[in-house]
Parts: structure tokens; sequence; C-alpha cells
């Protein structure tokens, strides 16, 4: 080889080197994908529009899409309250790390009714094989209402104690909500339910609880297991959380335990 073709094929190498010095990305081939590349990261929040305050609600939050929606991964979660006045109130768990994107806590609410929680979740959608994650914040509502309670005092007027008994309470016919509870020999017990409506309509409502037994042993002293009552609240639609006419609904019902032709339930 010639000393001038030498010089030459140093120079190309020396070149080359400056090249890979001075752009060493255009000799790198990229490794990840860009995040524009993902689907869209969605989120749904299963829960309630309203709920009384200091109550405890269980919510779930589910998350698709994004790298780990797509290739496979790992979604996070990270929950902030923001209120007005959020004393008591709290996300548990707040943070959260999971396959399958989908997130299930408590929500509980603060102790001041007459205002809207506002609930900021930063969610996380990542492939830890590339590195790949999509970000994203969303926030969704909850208001905070005063309730209407509905309390009812049973009795157990038999010789064993009645176990697992169902009380249904229902309001206009639109089912709230449950209460299972015992009840020892000759005894009694106060049973509190919170209604809270968004909105509670003037004029007549008619309050029912059902009694289930599975032993057909608890009755109302009127020989069945449904109790009615109609109550009145307001002249106008009112929003719970303002002033209702009606504030407290107090229910006594009295509720007996039969055991004519029936054998009596041995102590466990």
């Amino acid at each position: 080889m010639t000393t001038s073709g030498l010089n030459n094929r140093r120079g190309i190498v020396s070149a080359l080197l400056i090249l890979t010095l001075a752009f060493p990305a255009l000799l790198t081939i990229p490794s990840m994908q860009n995040a524009s590349a993902y689907s869209d990261l969605a989120l749904q929040f299963d829960g309630p529009g309203f709920a009384a305050k200091l109550e405890k609600v269980p919510c779930t939050l589910t998350v698709s899409g994004g790298p780990a929606g797509d290739v496979g991964g790992n979604f996070t979660y990270k929950a902030e309250i923001v209120a007005d006045n959020k004393t008591g109130s709290s996300v548990t768990p707040s943070t959260g790390s999971s396959n399958s994107g989908v997130f299930r806590f408590n929500v509980t609410m603060p102790g001041e009714a007459g205002q809207t929680i506002k609930m900021n979740f930063n969610v996380t959608s990542k492939d830890p094989a590339t590195g790949d994650e999509v970000d994203k914040v969303k926030e969704f509502e909850i208001e905070v209402v005063d309730p209407i309670i509905i309390t009812a005092t049973v009795y157990n007027v038999g010789s064993v104690e009645a176990e697992n008994v169902t009380a249904k309470f229902y309001v206009d016919d639109t089912y709230l909500g449950k209460l299972v509870f015992d009840i020892p020999a000759g005894g009694s017990k106060e049973l509190t339910y919170n209604w809270t409506w968004l909105n509670v309509g003037s004029g007549e409502h008619t309050v029912k609880v059902v009694l289930d037994d599975v032993d057909d042993l608890v009755e109302f002293s009127s020989g069945n297991n449904v109790y009615t009552l109609t109550v009145y609240i307001g002249k106008e639609s009112n929003p719970i959380g303002a002033v209702l006419t009606v504030g407290v609904i107090i229910m006594f019902v009295f509720t007996f335990l039969t055991y004519l032709q029936k054998p009596a339930r041995k102590k466990k």
C-alpha cells in the first residue's frame, strides 16, 4: 500500500472516530418505543356520587391502556383528597400496584357535610422490560351530605339468642341497604341506618324495614316480618345537607320472637 493510500485510510478512520464521539446517537439503535405508540390510558371510577359525613365507602378504580395494557407490565396509582375541610377523610390504601389495573380501596368522608371532595388519582402504566411508561392524572368527585338517620329498636322476648337476623331498609320501595345482627335472649338492640339520598323530595315518604330470619322465628308484633312508617319532609325539595323539616326519622319497631309450634333453638 502506498504512503498516500495509508494516509487516506488513517484519515477515514479518524473521521469515523470524530463522528462517533461527536454524534454517538447516530450509531445507537433505539430500544424503546415512543410513548405515543401506546393506546390511551383510561381510568374508570366505580363509587357513590354522594356519601354521609364520616362514612366509609368501598370504591374501585380500573385502569387500562398504555405499556402495561398493550404489552404487559404493571399499573400504579397514588390518590390524594382535596376538600374545603378534609379533616377525617382518607383513601385506604392511598397507593397501589397491580398487573391487572384493578384497584379496590375505601374512601372515608370528612366530618363536614355540604361540600364536595375531589380525589386526584395519579396513575402510571409501565413496561418494566423497556422502561416505557405513560402517566395520567384524573379527578373524581363525591358529595358529602348530612344523613337522615333511621333508627329501629328491636326486641327479643324469646328464651334463646336470635342470630344473624337481617334487617333490610327501603324508602319508597327503593332499597337502601341492610344490617345483620344478633339479639340476646330477652334483650333489645337499636339499629341505625343512614339514609343518604342526594335529593329528598318534599311531602310523603314511606320507610319500610323487612326482617329476614333463616329459621323463620323473628316477627313483628303484627305477626309478619314487614314494618312500614309514613314520614313527611319539608314543604319543598331540600338537598341533604340543608335544613330539613324532619332531620331525623325515629322508628320504634317492636320485634317479637314467636315459638308457638316451633322448636326452640339450642345455644351454641
